[in-house]
């Protein structure tokens, strides 16, 4: 099928940019000059940071003529008239400067701004990366033609493993998802989850962990690389528009924009496990671990030119060890009072993740109207082992019944104690887990930017790739397992650390007792691979008001590829007494519940992903080879854009309108079994021939497209010099995870159906409503509130009928399944949300004394929503939607004095559902409200030489969940608390 609009939509905009041309000689022709009229450029710094500063203003007052500075600080005043202006230059928290300035006709001047503030002036005012960090933040989303939150990297203290995922759930708006270690891996936006969010390099997606499920995962990147962080909820028509929440950009920094001719700066740091703070075993005995990062710039004179090349290179090493406790129970699916439980486990998991980076970026400023940039990271993130120590009794499900003589739990338990009779579903699993991680990412994208009067040109070709090998390591995962346990679990003095106790049936405490159940070898690759070539033009309308045409494309490729070699072994001994112990293994699970339960190392049972003792293992070869089908699989996405738009301002109204047209195509490939598979004895005879039976002539190979429009159009009025008041109609779209996309097929024999994956799957689409009401004043402050609404349709729902298999060879299927009806994804159904936004900061370097170096930063988040959410029998609302989160809220307080620095950052998450059955259900799944609360403090002796200490959750907030109702507690994570102290300074 061939897209509707996009080649119309391609042709105005190579219609747009053939008009530029001829239109962009006569304005840089000097005959066609008006010879009575100059230019005014120049740069504008930051006298105590040694920083040009983007986003200063520089008026003309007299004339009504403005401009802001770019990245690297430089303006230019196009148009003035010969002879004797003042010009002043502003920005948010520095004192305005006013100069006077000679034109002469054809010419230009020069006018450079060193910019300083009362602040800096009355007192030995050393310790000044946060408030100009907020100010940079404030003046970026102050200038923003559209709705966009901004947070400067350096704005809240030192982050404790430099990581920007810490700073982007500050922002009002987003919440932060965790991962079972506590690293927060995505981003919900405005309710919207992290797969439906992108996350971009300078506007560019970026190759990483998650491609196939399109959940970008930032945080195994440094931030000490970029200067800030953007959302942006109001999307327009020359940006990407495939995030349904918003979109995260992280943007680097330039050289250009420094005042010295050269900058060195150092940070090096200890994170800490804390004596006398809680932390499992394997944490006490690894408590300490390094962080390092280096960074150089320099401006060097080229090609004739002066300070034109900057050159920055960027060295980064951490080692982010993490251990945490959970315990974890099941309970019967009832929200009455009391409910069983029917399943109980702990875990005790160490890890050290490390990350080594290199970034070089280089800027070079051609001329005065030429600028070009490439920028390199070499970034790896690896985990050479992760371990884990789980322990699991089980017995039946949530929907046993219990009984007198025959079922798992006995009758009369209560809602503090369990009890458990020896049958033979009653069992106890003690599973020894090591993995590995191996993540390597490169990113290389080379841009330029060129004027040509009042033509502006951009173009930028990318290459972003994440390469990773994980599995289960030399070790494997094993796991031990004894039937037939009688167990008792009272939860009467501690719901956290209850006490359990054996009743009857073989010595769980005896190795002879137990016998391995599983032996599992995990082992892929995953690739991810963006190649993207995109460009702009914009064009300054030669007419009264300030007015712009642009249009521009973008061509991208997408390429998301797993390969599997998964393995295992079956035991073919006795009993796991034949198996080696570790009594050197200490779990806080076997502390806190008083039990004596047998260890088993995992890498002393294997090496190289084979047993040690092949006389006591079979290797299952029909699996392996199976897997090397199953895990094979490969989808490429590619999307061809162009848009059209017009920007300007008419007086004190700034707007934007325009269209974004995108064009889809994917192509899929891989394996799946056939119709009539082999049979055991086939398997064991030849597991080989097997395999390939299943497998090998049921390659399948998928291809599908869809276009959309999206429309935008945004208008800002500033109402007073510090009023501003925005409203943005806005279209986007959450494209759906690739891998929907792969070949796959389930078949129903009885009914008669073939379920497949739809490689025309359409993404879920969202009618954006915007207004915000923002107002700034001095020192270095802000209040904003906004107002959002979603209308969300396309979800994405299975099982919809769209057609039946024909017959022949030729019919897709080897000739298979004719007549079967095909059931396969679609999109219907619709939901609303909706929300409020409050933000306030503020610096009081107005009130006496002491007080002059508080500092405050807070905001709110109140989301609700509510639709079918594809479903055509049910409606749902806030509290039924999985991953929802409706409340957010931030705070963040700061003292400085002379050269001393205090903050304290609070961070909270309201309580939400993360997995939904029905309406009152047992079985539905909340994440209780989790305020963490970090703490540091910084010293600056001189420049170059600063002190640091920083206490992350400092409380040990727990991650805790629960089924039903809030007493019954399905799980609970403790993270543990981490101090890091270092030192850091600049040269």
């Amino acid at each position: 099928m061939k897209p509707k609009y996009l080649n119309p939509l391609m042709a105005a905009a190579l219609a747009a940019t053939a008009l530029f041309v001829p239109l962009s000689r006569a304005a840089v022709d000097p005959a066609a000059a008006v010879t009575a009229f100059g230019e005014i450029s120049g740069n504008v710094g930051n006298i105590a940071t040694g920083r040009l500063l983007e986003g200063a203003r520089v008026d003309l007052p007299k004339l009504g003529l403005s401009v802001l500075t770019d990245q690297t600080g430089r303006f230019v005043l196009r148009n003035v008239p010969a002879g004797s202006h003042e010009i002043v230059a502003t920005y948010l928290g520095l004192d305005p400067v006013t100069a006077a300035v000679v034109v002469s006709a054809g010419q230009r001047a020069t006018r450079d701004f060193d910019l300083t503030a009362a602040v800096y002036k009355l007192q030995a005012f050393a310790v000044t990366g946060e408030r100009e960090g907020n100010a940079a933040a404030l003046t970026s989303q102050r200038n923003a033609t559209n709705k966009k939150d901004v947070v400067a990297l350096d704005a809240y203290g030192n982050l404790p493993n430099m990581n920007a995922s810490e700073l982007a759930v500050l922002l009002p708006g987003v919440a932060g998802s965790l991962s079972d270690e506590g690293n927060i891996i995505g981003f919900t936006v405005r309710g919207m989850p992290p797969a439906m969010n992108t996350i971009t390099i300078d506007g560019a997606l970026m190759g990483s962990q998650g491609g196939m499920a399109r959940a970008t995962r930032m945080h195994t990147i440094t931030g000490s690389m970029f200067e800030a962080l953007e959302v942006t909820k109001g999307h327009t028509p020359d940006k990407e528009a495939g995030s349904l929440g918003g979109t995260v950009n992280l943007k680097s920094r330039s050289t250009l924009s420094m005042k010295e001719k050269q900058r060195i700066s150092y940070n090096f740091s200890t994170r800490i496990a804390p004596p006398g703070t809680q932390q499992i075993p394997m944490r006490e005995q690894h408590r300490a671990h390094p962080l390092v990062n280096v960074s150089y710039q320099e401006l060097f004179d080229v090609l004739g030119g002066e300070r034109n090349l900057g050159v920055a290179v960027n060295l980064f090493y951490s080692e982010q060890a993490v251990g945490f406790f959970s315990t974890t129970r099941d309970f019967q699916n009832t929200v009455a009072v009391p409910a069983y439980v029917w399943d109980y486990r702990t875990q005790d998991n160490y890890n050290n993740r490390k990350q080594a980076s290199v970034n070089t970026k280089f800027d070079f400023r051609l001329s005065a109207n030429s600028k070009f940039s490439l920028n390199l990271i070499y970034n790896d993130a690896f985990e050479r082992f992760r371990l884990r120590y789980l322990f699991r009794a089980t017995t039946g499900n949530q929907a046993s019944v219990p009984d007198n003589t025959t079922s798992g739990i006995i009758p009369g338990f209560t809602s503090r104690i369990t009890q458990v009779r020896p049958v033979a579903g009653s069992l106890i699993d003690i599973t020894s887990q090591m993995s590995h991680f191996y993540n390597r990412q490169r990113h290389v994208a080379f841009g330029g930017e060129h004027k040509f009067g009042a033509l502006e040109l951009d173009h930028d070709v990318v290459y972003s790739a994440s390469y990773i090998n994980g599995g289960g390591g030399d070790g494997g995962v094993l796991v031990n397992r004894v039937t037939g346990v009688g167990w008792t679990l009272d939860r009467t003095a501690s719901d956290l650390y209850p006490r359990f106790t054996q009743t009857a049936g073989p010595d769980i405490s005896n190795p002879a007792s137990y016998r391995p159940n599983s032996l599992n070898f995990a082992d892929s690759t995953n690739i991810h691979e963006v190649r993207e070539v995109r460009g702009n033009a914009r064009y300054r309308l030669p007419i009264a008001i300030s007015a712009f045409l642009k249009t521009g494309f973008r061509y991208r490729e997408e390429r998301s590829a797993d390969e599997g070699r998964n393995r295992r072994s079956i035991f073919l001994g006795t009993n796991s007494s034949q198996l080696p112990t570790d009594p050197t293994i200490r779990t806080f699970g076997n502390q806190k519940t008083g039990l004596n339960i047998p260890a088993w190392n995992a890498n002393a049972i294997s090496v190289g992903r084979r047993p040690v003792n092949p006389a006591l293992w079979r290797d299952d070869i029909y699996f392996a080879e199976t897997t090397k089908f199953i895990g094979t699989r490969e989808v490429v996405e590619t999307v061809k854009a162009a848009y059209i738009m017009t920007q300007g301002t008419i007086g004190q109204t700034g707007f934007i309108g325009g269209v974004r047209g995108e064009d889809t195509a994917t192509e899929s490939g891989g394996w799946v079994r056939s119709r009539f598979a082999s049979t055991v004895a086939e398997q064991n005879a030849d597991p080989v021939g097997a395999a390939r039976k299943d497998y090998a002539n049921n390659r399948r190979n998928l291809s599908g497209n869809y276009s959309k429009m999206f429309p935008s159009a945004h208008l800002t009025q500033d109402l007073t010099p510090n009023l501003k008041a925005r409203l943005s109609w806005s279209n986007s779209f959450g494209r759906p995870p690739m891998s929907s996309l792969l070949p796959n097929e389930t078949v129903n024999e009885t009914a008669q159906t073939l379920t497949i994956n739809n490689p025309s799957l359409k993404p879920q689409t969202a009618e954006n409503w915007d207004t915000s009401l923002e107002y700034y004043f001095e020192p270095v402050g802000s209040f904003s509130a906004s107002w959002f609404h979603k209308t969300i349709k396309d979800y994405i729902v299975a099982g919809q009928i769209s057609g039946t298999v024909g017959s022949g060879a030729d019919n897709g299927y080897n000739g298979e399944y004719s007549g079967f009806s095909i059931l396969t994804s679609g999109n219907l159904g619709m939901a609303i949300v909706q929300g409020w936004e409050l933000a306030y900061q503020q610096q009081f370097t107005f009130l006496p004394g002491l007080l002059k170096g508080l500092g405050i930063s807070a905001n709110a988040t109140i989301l609700e929503t509510r639709g079918n959410f594809g479903s055509t029998t049910q409606t749902r609302r806030t509290g039924e939607v999985p991953g929802f989160v409706p409340q957010t809220a931030n705070l963040s307080l700061s003292w400085r004095h002379r050269n001393l620095g205090t903050r304290i950052n609070i961070n909270r998450t309201g309580e939400f559902i993360n997995a939904f059955t029905a309406p009152g259900s047992g079985r539905n799944q909340y994440t209780l409200e989790r305020t963490v609360v970090n703490v540091g403090a910084a010293y600056r002796l001189r420049p170059t030489l600063s002190f640091t200490a920083d206490v992350g959750n400092i409380f040990n907030e727990a991650q805790v969940f629960y089924r039903g109702i809030a007493d019954n507690i399905s799980e609970y994570r403790i993270p543990g608390v981490t101090l890091t102290v270092g030192v850091s300074g600049q040269f």
